[in-house]
């Protein structure tokens, strides 16, 4: 119940930002996990000015609630309130170094992608690599292809097209990734994939 929630965050210490869980999610990490959209932009409006500096606060793994709000295009109206209310959270890294931008590459949600991507448009490129690259050194292009998300991979490359080039720790590009995978050549789809891929590396 919608209503009821907002009344007990109303009454309890940090409202919506307090931590509800033994993985230290707060009321407002929940409420995006369970795609419950329209009651997170209730509870963000809800959240009292003195307790706005909270919502950086990090989960154990060290997601805050945009990193849950990569996990669902639907989410899109949330990320934008976040943001608005606490700009900082657009660069913050979790435990493994991803951002909330990285995080919508392995998950395929493109309007997040390209929503956080455009928060990040008129950076140079040094300062966009922190959002693109985490700390195993994989790029958003080799998470969207391990994750078989082809389609935002060839949005990705274009975007990025310096990101093909880019090594993990094990030294592999994403198109050497592509081809370690036999699997991915069965589907006309990743076959398209791959040769635009290629297309993509070879333009200026």
């Amino acid at each position: 119940n919608e209503k009821k929630v907002i009344e007990v965050c109303r009454k309890i210490s940090d409202h919506a930002l307090h931590v509800l869980t033994v993985h230290d999610d707060t009321v407002l990490h929940m409420a995006t996990y369970f795609k419950r959209d329209d009651l997170a932009l209730k509870l963000l409006d809800e959240i009292p000015e003195l307790y706005i500096h909270k919502m950086t606060r990090q989960n154990k793994a060290g997601n805050t609630v945009l990193h849950a709000t990569a996990t669902s295009s639907r989410a899109l109206p949330v990320a934008d309130k976040l943001l608005r209310k606490a700009p900082g959270l657009l660069g913050m890294r979790n435990n493994n170094g991803e951002t909330a931008l990285f995080r919508s590459a392995r998950y395929g949600k493109a309007d997040i992608f390209n929503f956080l991507a455009g928060k990040i448009a008129d950076y140079d490129q040094p300062s966009k690599q922190p959002f693109l690259q985490r700390n195993d050194q994989s790029t958003v292009l080799h998470m969207a292809v391990i994750s078989q998300h082809f389609e935002l991979a060839l949005e990705i490359a274009k975007e990025y097209k310096y990101l093909i080039g880019e090594k993990d720790m094990d030294g592999m590009t994403a198109l050497q990734l592509l081809s370690c995978k036999p699997e991915a050549f069965k589907l006309k789809q990743e076959r398209g994939f791959f040769k635009k891929l290629l297309h993509f590396r070879k333009l200026p």
